[in-house]
């Protein structure tokens, strides 16, 4: 074993207490997700140093939330594991040692960026069914950072768990994948409405013309909404 006690991992399993206790033993510590979009909103709150993905998950999940998994993991060191047909063993595919030393020498390239920069910038934004962007609604990006920005739209994404996003001034303006952090409705009093994103899966080039838009000095600290447990997006189980 190459590293014990390292943290920061992320697994994507079903048999969570069966995973747990492998890693337990293992004197490794993680966080399961029980589906590929929990596993996804995992990833966008903290930084992450491997994935553990159980295949037999993977290839039951629809393909389009495959294909996004594949995309926004990539950069990632990853295991791949099943559970044994007794069905009371955690198997590893790939050589576990090397998974674990490269967990350990790996620096997360984005980490969360708490500083959001004031942008006035021209957007179509579509629901997670429309990723051909078929129905985008206009809207405008208030303020951004490499991590993610905040939407002016009055369209309604309360129901919405990631959303595609196009920034039109970008060179590149491939729609953004984007996990929705929170919403704030039309109509209140003194506010703007629209919605907190996180970006998941965001082209290098695109970062780079993000970070040409981010004047120094006009930076301010991210803070979510003073009533966001009430405008906080709530999903089901």
């Amino acid at each position: 074993m190459t590293a014990k006690h390292l943290d920061g991992l992320l697994i994507l399993a079903d048999r969570k207490e069966l995973y747990l206790t492998e890693l337990s033993r293992l004197g490794v510590a993680g966080v399961i997700a029980g589906s590929i979009p929990e596993f996804l909103e995992r990833l966008s709150e903290k930084p992450c140093r491997g994935l553990v993905l159980d295949i037999q998950k993977v290839m039951r999940s629809p393909r389009a939330e495959r294909d996004r998994l594949f995309r926004v993991s990539e950069s990632y060191p990853i295991l791949r594991a099943k559970v044994d047909r007794s069905g009371k063993n955690v198997l590893f595919l790939d050589d576990l040692d090397c998974f674990l030393h490269n967990c350990g020498t790996f620096c997360p390239d984005r980490k969360r960026c708490t500083i959001r920069y004031p942008v006035k910038l021209n957007a179509l934004i579509s629901r997670e069914d429309d990723p051909d962007m078929r129905e985008p609604a206009r809207a405008n990006i208030l303020n951004i950072s490499q991590s993610g920005c905040f939407v002016i739209t009055q369209e309604d994404f309360s129901q919405s768990r990631f959303t595609h996003l196009r920034i039109l001034e970008l060179s590149d303006a491939t729609p953004i994948f984007s996990l929705v952090r929170w919403t704030r409705p039309w109509g209140e009093p003194g506010m703007l409405p629209g919605i907190g994103l996180v970006f998941m899966d965001v082209k290098p080039e695109q970062l780079a013309e993000i970070d040409d838009t981010c004047r120094e000095g006009t930076g301010v600290e991210e803070e979510a909404p003073d009533d966001e447990e009430r405008v906080a997006v709530r999903h089901p189980a």
